[in-house]
């Protein structure tokens, strides 16, 4: 037993010396850490980058800051080299929080921008990505929104959207498998610099066909429109519709504010040989609850059922209008294409989807609207 205990004695060292360790370790003090990165049109045909580095001082009392650098080159890792020049530390961009691109740049074709995030497996894939009305760089240059530095703030204000249903989340990740996916397009946030305010803002979603932007956007009572239109949204969305025009000294009389307690939307395509045409019909029911109404009297079942059907009238307009957007860019967000190819392909020519079958499509929704809740007031 203690010839075994010495030999096991003299094996741990030994041992402990054919250990390697963490190989891809990467130790903070020797970084800086990017939180976000922006591309804009540069001269001479370059590109320009623009990243925010977030500065830790050794006195916390004196607070964070960010770092703004900007660099012109030909290609991503170009610039990151030039990056790498212009600040201490290596260039670490796998905390970055957000991602944007100019819409000159979008409009071209934006994989280029994202190929070196999905080839190297330290990218950010969870950050957040954007297109932006004008500069990047002016954005990223307001250094702080009140007291709240910008990345956060941008970010901040993008979740509260996503959350309210103006816009879906979007990632690098997800946006990975869209750019690829012959049958679905895609949807990003549009921001843009609001100089009155010298703030950031939502500006809608930017339309996108294939890995181009469309130069198109929905503006933000759309971009709800189309999530409720989408069969996995439109729950908590809030709506407000005009529905009456009988109050002109006090408009207020003439809006109902509501929120979509509940949505089910229920698809079915179908093919008319005569017509060699593909029929998308959607049935959508929805339960809303009355947030504003100054009218009130919805405590009687006809005003009630007005109501209800007003409000029906306006989301079939309001749907129209998100229809008739989509198809005159060819953004076909809602993946059509993917149940052309997945249960009409016969029916397809070459059994393959040509350039325009989004636009070609006739879309009929139909609507059903029951309020639930009137609030504590009738």
């Amino acid at each position: 037993m203690k010839r075994l205990q010495r030999r096991l004695l003299l094996l741990i060292p030994v041992m402990l010396l054919t250990l390697t360790g963490c190989w891809d370790q990467q130790m903070l003090k020797e970084n800086r850490l990017i939180y976000g990165i922006g591309y804009d049109p540069g001269e001479n045909n370059k590109l320009r980058e623009t990243v925010v580095i977030r500065s830790v001082p050794k006195d916390p009392k004196a607070g964070i800051a960010n770092e703004i650098v900007s660099v012109n080159g030909t290609t991503i890792r170009e610039q990151r080299s030039l990056l790498n020049k212009r600040i201490s530390g290596d260039f670490a961009e796998g905390k970055a929080r957000m991602i944007l691109l100019s819409e000159d740049l979008a409009k071209i074709d934006i994989y280029p921008f994202l190929d070196s995030f999905y080839r190297d497996p330290r990218s950010p894939l969870g950050a957040k990505l954007g297109v932006v009305k004008g500069s990047v760089e002016e954005i990223y240059r307001i250094q702080q929104k009140e007291q709240t530095l910008i990345i956060e703030y941008i970010e901040e204000l993008l979740d509260n959207e996503e959350r309210n249903g103006t816009i879906p989340k979007q990632s690098i990740q997800t946006v990975c498998t869209q750019l690829f996916d012959e049958g679905r397009d895609f949807g990003l946030p549009l921001l843009r610099y609001d100089e009155e305010n010298e703030g950031v803002e939502l500006d809608g979603l930017a339309l996108f066909n294939k890995r181009s932007y469309t130069g198109k956007n929905l503006t933000g009572h759309q971009s709800k429109m189309m999530m409720i239109l989408a069969e996995e949204h439109g729950k908590n969305i809030e709506l407000t519709f005009k529905v009456d025009n009988q109050e002109k000294e006090n408009w207020l009389y003439n809006y109902v504010s509501v929120i979509i307690s509940d949505a089910d939307t229920k698809k079915n395509i179908k093919y008319d040989a005569s017509a060699g045409q593909f029929i998308v019909n959607l049935h959508i029911q929805l339960e809303v609850q009355i947030q504003e109404y100054a009218s009130d009297h919805l405590y009687k079942k006809e005003k009630a059922d007005e109501l209800e059907k007003v409000i029906k009238e306006r989301l079939y307009k309001d749907a129209d209008e998100v229809f008739t957007k989509l198809q005159e860019v060819n953004s076909d967000v809602f993946g059509y294409g993917r149940d052309l190819l997945a249960y009409h392909a016969k029916q397809l020519p070459e059994r393959e989807l040509h350039e325009d079958y989004f636009k070609k499509m006739k879309i009929n929704p139909t609507f059903q609207v029951t309020i639930t809740e009137t609030g504590g007031i009738y």
